[in-house]
C-alpha cells in the first residue's frame, strides 16, 4: 500500500488538465486536485526538514551540512507559504509525512552510508517535488495554490542543482 500511494497522488495530479471537464456550465465543483497537491507538498517539505536535521546530527561533511541548513531554512519558508495559501483557499495542511517519506526517513536513519543516502534521497525528492510544483503551477485547480507552486519551482530547482553539483 505504501508503495502505491505515490502513484495514486501522481495519477490524481496528472488529471489536472481534466479537473473541470465533467461539469455543466454554471455548476460549481469542489476542487479535487488541490488536497492531493497540498498533502504531497507538505510531506515533501516535512521530509526535507527532518532529513536535513538528521544530516546535521550525523554528517561531518561540510557540504552536506551546508545543504542541510539550506534545506531547513528554505523548506520551513515554503511550508509557511503553503499553509498561508491553503488557509486562504479553505484547505487544511497535513502535519504528518506521507508513508513514502516516512519510509525514506527511516531508511536514511538506518543507513551505514549516511552521506551517500542523504544525497541520493535529496536528488530523488527534489526531482519529484520539481515535477509536482511545475505541473501544479501550470494546471492546478486553485489559484492560490498555483501561485505557491510557481514561486516554489525556482527554489526547488536551485536545491536540485546544488545537490547534483556536489
Amino acid at each position: 500500500m505504501r508503495r502505491l500511494l505515490p502513484f495514486a497522488l501522481v495519477a490524481a495530479l496528472g488529471g489536472l488538465g481534466l479537473a473541470g471537464c465533467a461539469t455543466a456550465p454554471g455548476m460549481t465543483t469542489t476542487p479535487r486536485v488541490a488536497p492531493a497537491f497540498i498533502a504531497m507538498a507538505a510531506s515533501t517539505d516535512l521530509f526535507e526538514v527532518e532529513s536535513s536535521r538528521l544530516a546535521l546530527q550525523r554528517s561531518r561533511d561540510p557540504g552536506i551540512r551546508m545543504h542541510a541548513e539550506l534545506m531547513i531554512r528554505d523548506h520551513t519558508n515554503t511550508s509557511a507559504q503553503l499553509r498561508a495559501a491553503a488557509a486562504s483557499a479553505g484547505f487544511g495542511v497535513p502535519t504528518q509525512m506521507l508513508p513514502m517519506h516516512l519510509d525514506m526517513l527511516s531508511a536514511l536513519s538506518r543507513s551505514p552510508t549516511f552521506d551517500a543516502t542523504y544525497r541520493a534521497q535529496q536528488v530523488t525528492s527534489h526531482r519529484q517535488a520539481l515535477a509536482l510544483m511545475d505541473r501544479y503551477a501550470r494546471r492546478g485547480d486553485v489559484p492560490q495554490m498555483r501561485g505557491v507552486a510557481a514561486a516554489t519551482v525556482p527554489v526547488v530547482r536551485g536545491h536540485l542543482d546544488h545537490i547534483v553539483r556536489r
